[in-house]
């Protein structure tokens, strides 16, 4: 019932072996025989390379000959496994890279198709008319931009009018200053002007206040 059960559940499933991937793997299957055969041939050519050396040192010709014959045909068969065993492999090479080769086919197939179905969604006419919608908000903004920036500056000319004419009245009241008295006489004589630098001084502050 288990072995039932067991075969019921795997039925209907797709199987993820193809045709191809069988082919190879049987192909790697006698590729590997082969491989066991050639070493057994190799074995068998030791075997008789010792057998000749025995029979050579106990004198015993005819085995000798019988062995060496032996070992000839062992290594024509071996030459021939090789041959077959070469066969093989570029053949199984070969194979593993053709299936690349459409593996890379497929996905560039597959790509090149969802590309032309991006670019049957986005048109030529969708993208122009994008790039003008950009280019209109861009320009639009920029005409913003100097607007703005213009009434900052007629702000500006403003203030700096304003700083200017209360420099030009500092400049008015600007005078040169008299050096300190050496002596009480020249104290006494610059009393007055020193009551009327007070006086310019206070002018001035009142012009910094304004």
């Amino acid at each position: 019932m288990g072995c039932l059960l067991g075969g019921s559940q795997n039925e209907g499933q797709p199987s993820r072996v193809n045709k191809d991937d069988k082919a190879i793997a049987e192909l790697k299957i006698t590729r590997d025989k082969v491989k066991t055969y050639q070493r057994k041939l190799e074995t068998n050519i030791e075997h008789c390379k010792q057998a000749v050396k025995q029979c050579i040192k106990k004198k015993n010709k005819d085995r000798a000959l019988l062995a060496l014959r032996k070992q000839k045909f062992l290594d024509k068969n071996l030459e021939t496994t090789r041959g077959e065993l070469l066969t093989l492999e570029v053949l199984i090479n070969d194979i593993e890279n053709a299936q690349i080769q459409k593996n890379i086919y497929d996905s560039l197939k597959k790509g090149n198709e969802f590309l032309q179905n991006i670019n049957q969604q986005l048109t030529l006419d969708d993208v122009e008319k994008l790039m003008e919608e950009t280019f209109e908000a861009v320009e639009y903004q920029q005409k913003v931009s100097e607007a703005l920036s213009q009434q900052g500056l007629k702000q500006d000319d403003k203030d700096l009018l304003k700083e200017l004419e209360r420099l030009d009245s500092l400049e008015a009241l600007e005078v040169d200053l008299p050096n300190a008295p050496t002596n009480k006489l020249q104290q006494m004589d610059i009393e007055g002007p020193e009551k009327e630098e007070r006086k310019v001084s206070s002018k001035r502050q009142q012009v910094l206040l304004a």
